[in-house]
């Protein structure tokens, strides 16, 4: 395959991944798996789908993709910290695998090529596993005096996020309480800022993480009374604009985020834990985000990638000086790249209360952006392995 035709095949790929906003299923409980069960699993299911893809005849794709993402979702937690760089290479392709399985028309040729490349990585991947090879070394980044006091200054940013975090959440429950819908709109996309900026932090306490930001997915419908948390609430406000009922949620909304607030203060964030984190923002933002997916309500998708980015930036500034030092091309790359994405963004939606909403922007525009992000994370995600040599 040249490279123009690569290049066809990603551009394909991207417009699948955008296509496939709204057409997930209920998202049901995985069991966790050793990581070489797992992506041996997920070698054999890939391979499977290869011989009927070779035929133009899937048996049953949307179930072929649930497949596929639970799979991978069955050990993806142990690969990430490990293998930063090989974790976004199978996000990278199979995502958009899943997307196109989802799709009512495949396209046969593109899911072979995604299908073919996600088969070389989970290959690579389970190689690496065997020998270690390019695993990012923790001891020598938690050894490191500069990258310990890094971990200090990025423990006291996050302690600030959880009080912001608090505060938005209180300027959003009186919003609602006060009845002013436009208000009450506008004071939700500020309080998700926060959350996502130091996301990965977040995500390390999953009961509290899985209350606040839960997509409806998760439930059997909008209605379902589980179904609570950031997205609740705009449901609420945004599509039954019905700021009453919105008012227990963000009540519960606020409780929570409090809760969250006290488990961040207690928490210890290690070096090459914060790290690691950079990468999973981005690869986040740029790979699931970018669908609108998860403010498909709102339209509020750039609002809150930009905070994905704010908090990616956050720990790139605190370890440039040592990337620098190690790499310094790469750490240009990552400069020059987060400029790009920063203007981008600034660009399709202004900084500050209001957005544009990112479903009515043009497929082309939305594209772009995520090619720019994904250009920003694909040198973020060697800054620990990099780090640790």
């Amino acid at each position: 395959m040249n490279k123009s035709q690569k290049l066809m095949i990603l551009a394909t790929a991207t417009t699948l991944i955008l296509a496939g906003c709204g057409k997930t299923e209920t998202t049901a409980e995985v069991t966790k798996v050793p990581v070489k069960e797992g992506s041996a699993a997920l070698l054999t299911s890939i391979e499977q789908l290869k011989g009927q893809l070779d035929t133009s005849k899937v048996k049953d794709p949307q179930k072929q993709s649930n497949l596929l993402e639970n799979q991978w979702a069955s050990f993806e937690d142990e690969v990430k910290p490990k293998f930063p760089e090989l974790y976004m290479k199978v996000e990278k392709f199979l995502t958009p695998l899943e997307a196109g399985l989802k799709q009512d028309k495949l396209d046969y040729a593109t899911l072979t090529s995604l299908n073919n490349n996600l088969k070389a990585v989970i290959t690579e991947l389970s190689t690496s596993l065997d020998d270690n090879k390019g695993a990012v070394n923790k001891d020598v980044i938690a050894a490191s005096k500069e990258l310990q006091e890094a971990a200090k200054a990025y423990n006291k940013y996050v302690q600030e996020q959880g009080k912001q975090l608090v505060a938005g959440l209180e300027q959003l429950d009186a919003a609602v309480k006060s009845g002013d819908l436009k208000k009450a709109q506008d004071s939700y996309g500020q309080s998700r800022m926060p959350y996502e900026r130091i996301e990965p932090i977040i995500e390390t306490f999953k009961d509290l993480d899985g209350v606040m930001d839960a997509r409806v997915n998760d439930f059997k419908n909008e209605n379902d009374p589980e179904f609570t948390g950031y997205h609740r609430v705009e449901y609420l406000l945004f599509v039954k604009k019905n700021v009453k009922e919105a008012e227990a949620f963000s009540s519960r909304l606020l409780e929570d985020g409090k809760k969250m607030q006290k488990a961040i203060e207690a928490a210890t964030i290690e070096p090459a834990d914060f790290i690691a984190g950079v990468g999973e923002l981005m690869e986040e933002a740029q790979a699931k985000k970018i669908t609108g997916e998860e403010e498909r309500w709102s339209g509020a998708t750039i609002p809150v990638i930009r905070a994905n980015v704010e908090g990616a930036q956050a720990i790139y500034d605190l370890i440039k000086g040592e990337l620098k030092k190690k790499d310094p091309a790469l750490d240009e790359k990552i400069s020059k790249s987060l400029a790009t994405v920063i203007e981008t963004m600034n660009t399709l939606s202004p900084v500050g209360t209001t957005w544009n909403d990112f479903s009515k922007l043009e497929q082309s525009k939305q594209i772009d952006l995520k090619n720019k992000l994904e250009a920003f994370a694909e040198p973020l995600v060697k800054m620990p392995g990099t780090l640790s040599k």
